[in-house]
């Protein structure tokens, strides 16, 4: 029998083992994560209460196609067209584009007030929930357009656009226009709220001068250059352009790029002088 005193003992170590070290995220993880959760949490908030909050995402560009192709029947008849094509393709086209910069004029505002407890979360950022919710807006914009189009399409009309890529890139530089400004309004509205007001009157005239129920080639040339100074006007006529076989639009894709950056190069600079504030 062994006596206990005999047993071989296994050797220790002084030196203790260390926890395996907690892997951190990179900047831009972090950002990615937070956007995705945010884009999440906005569509639960819009659409996952009630069912009829897609039919309110719905309702207003259908309501706007469907005024404008009245009154253009009422004035030039039924079967009058317009570049040879339907006047629903011309208005929805003009309407679709004209909301997807609207709306992420209007999502990205109201941001800094809305959500101040989240900000105590050091990983969320305002531009984080800006981001997450004008991407859900032009989603549902999108939608609502290639929605006529195949509405239009099963009535047994033909649907043949003249530039899959020209219209998903007049889309896309809408949306960048209209998110650069709006973080342009929230930032500077935020550190100083009386230009809120400033703001509201700058963007009232928009609907009329923003191309949704004419093209820049229907204004008179004498009066032309009092409204191509409107970037919008110039997106709103490339969608166009890419889907009306009949029209080639003369505006500036040099010009609405180059303004573009400029509004999102100023709202950056603000947003990153005056993050603290925001928060």
């Amino acid at each position: 029998m062994t006596n206990e005193k005999d047993a071989p003992v296994a050797p220790t170590s002084s030196l203790s083992v260390p926890p395996p070290a907690a892997r951190r995220r990179s900047s831009w993880k972090v950002f990615v994560d937070s956007t995705w959760a945010f884009l999440l949490r906005e569509m639960k908030n819009q659409f996952g209460r009630s069912r009829l909050g897609y039919v309110f995402a719905i309702a207003e560009p259908a309501a706007v196609v469907a005024i404008l192709t009245a009154l253009h029947t009422f004035v030039r008849g039924n079967h009058a067209a317009i570049y040879g094509e339907n006047p629903v393709i011309f208005f929805v086209f003009g309407a679709v584009p004209y909301f997807i910069f609207m709306n992420n004029v209007n999502s990205a505002q109201n941001v800094c007030t809305s959500h101040k407890g989240l900000f105590n979360y050091r990983q969320v950022k305002p531009v984080d929930i800006m981001i997450a919710r004008c991407i859900i807006d032009a989603l549902m914009m999108a939608a609502v357009g290639f929605a006529f189009l195949a509405g239009w399409w099963w009535l047994g009309n033909d649907v043949s656009l003249d530039s899959w890529l020209g219209l998903v890139g007049a889309l896309t530089a809408l949306f960048a226009l209209g998110f650069s400004l709006g973080l342009c309004f929230e930032v500077y509205g935020t550190i100083y709220p009386d230009l809120r007001r400033i703001f509201q009157i700058f963007m009232r005239p928009m609907f009329f001068i923003s191309g949704l129920f004419f093209t820049i080639d229907m204004v008179p040339v004498a009066y032309r250059p009092l409204l191509v100074w409107n970037p919008v006007l110039h997106g709103v006529d490339f969608a166009r352009d890419a889907v009306l076989t009949g029209y080639d639009s003369p505006g500036s894709v040099v010009y609405m790029l180059a303004i573009t950056a400029i509004i999102l190069f100023v709202g950056l600079a603000g947003y990153r002088r005056h993050l603290w504030q925001l928060i």
